[in-house]
């Protein structure tokens, strides 16, 4: 057996682990409570669902319709307003399974016969608890299988929500300020963990050094998910293993998953080119801040290997969709079974690892980008020279950083 896989390091388990946080999935039923300075039929009407009943978080306005008098089911319509403009629509049926007012509300989920469940909210309990003063609220979400990195999106936006209802029953508007400190709150406190991870790993300097470089990364990704129109997205740090940014919408489009999965590294590759412009200018450089550029660069082409769940693989699966339709998973397959075959050749194990589960992944027949309007034909030569751009000014920043090292 090769040397190279005999010698296997830390990085593989983490590997593993990353893949299976974001691969697996369960169910998940996020609960949350809180107590409101109100009395329970206040709580429960603010809850409750009513024919015509509408409700404004933030840029999105829900209304509630009755479709169904008879089975109590209500269509709930959401129409978000976005910054460029535009409106983004969505819409989903809840029947009203159990209401015992002012007490309970238990909310079944609609309309999915014959569709998968994943990632789907399935049922909603609210729970209202009368108290000497006010009334204590426990809401408790039913969620289809989800990814485990999904589990704790879940249970932050539970809580966000939670907090929204008891500003709008205390004050007549939502609690959008608690909801906007849960979200940083969580980006700090794993951010935080993760600084403490690589430390203990690799030493506070290269640690300090990751999380900065995966700080700007996943910012590129909130800036991108700023210019397709959407509202800011969410960071959640993975200790040991990276980062992860979180857009607040689905997509529409394929083009806006391609561009904001090659916002990361291109808007990272700024920093590199900020700091190798100097050097190529002959002006002094500090050594710590070339080592900081050789992460940035380093960690970029790592994310830009064309296989999922990495940006590279996104939008390389985007684009191979538009070209070849069904046929996609093939042309996967087969950058699979290169990357493999270059494992052996460059002796990494990364490669062999990725590659196998690009090959893996691919091997049944399966959906990809469904609902997405495609790219464009125009939008394919876009996107193959922004990956080939990028690509290119990271090539030339590391022959620069070596240059300065050696």
């Amino acid at each position: 057996m090769p040397d190279f896989i005999m010698n296997v390091g830390l990085e593989v388990p983490f590997l593993l682990m990353l893949l299976a946080i974001l691969g697996l999935r369960s169910k998940v039923t996020p609960r949350a409570s809180v107590v409101v300075n109100a009395p329970a039929d206040k709580v429960f009407e603010v809850v409750d669902l009513h024919d015509g009943k509408v409700n404004t978080w933030t840029r999105t306005t829900v209304t509630s319709n009755l479709i169904d008098p008879l089975r109590q089911i209500f269509r709930m319509s959401y129409i978000t307003n976005l910054s460029n403009g535009l409106q983004q629509k969505s819409q989903a049926d809840f029947r009203i399974h159990e209401r015992r007012a002012p007490n309970y509300l238990e909310l079944h989920r609609e309309g999915l016969e014959g569709k998968s469940h994943k990632n789907e909210l399935m049922k909603l309990v609210y729970e209202v608890e009368e108290l000497p003063k006010g009334a204590r609220l426990r809401l408790t979400y039913y969620w289809g299988s989800r990814p485990l990195m999904a589990h704790l999106l879940a249970r932050t936006d539970l809580w966000g929500g939670i907090y929204r209802l008891k500003g709008l029953v205390e004050t007549g508007r939502p609690d959008e300020r608690t909801h906007l400190l849960i979200t940083i709150a969580v980006a700090v406190v794993t951010g935080a963990l993760s600084l403490l991870a690589f430390g203990l790993m690799l030493g506070w300097l290269v640690a300090l050094a990751l999380v900065i470089a995966l700080t700007i990364h996943e910012f590129g990704h909130l800036i991108a998910f700023r210019m397709i129109g959407q509202p800011w997205g969410k960071i959640v740090f993975l200790p040991f293993l990276g980062a992860l940014a979180v857009p607040r919408l689905a997509y529409q489009t394929q083009a806006q998953a391609v561009f904001s999965a090659l916002m990361g590294p291109g808007f990272s590759a700024l920093a590199a080119i900020a700091i190798a412009v100097p050097i190529s200018l002959g002006l002094p450089v500090p050594l710590w801040l070339v080592a900081f550029g050789i992460i940035v660069v380093a960690l970029n082409l790592l994310n830009l290997l064309p296989v999922e769940p990495l940006d590279g693989g996104v939008a390389l699966r985007s684009v191979l969709t538009r070209l070849m339709g069904g046929y996609a998973r093939f042309g996967l397959m087969l950058i699979g079974v290169l990357m493999i075959a270059g494992s052996f050749y460059f002796q990494q194990i990364i490669l062999l690892v990725f590659g196998g589960i690009s090959v893996l992944a691919n091997i049944r027949p399966r959906i990809i980008d469904h609902g997405l309007k495609p790219l464009s034909a125009l939008q394919v030569i876009f996107s193959a020279t922004g990956f080939g751009a990028i690509i290119s000014s990271y090539v030339i920043v590391l022959q620069i950083f070596i240059g300065q090292l050696v």
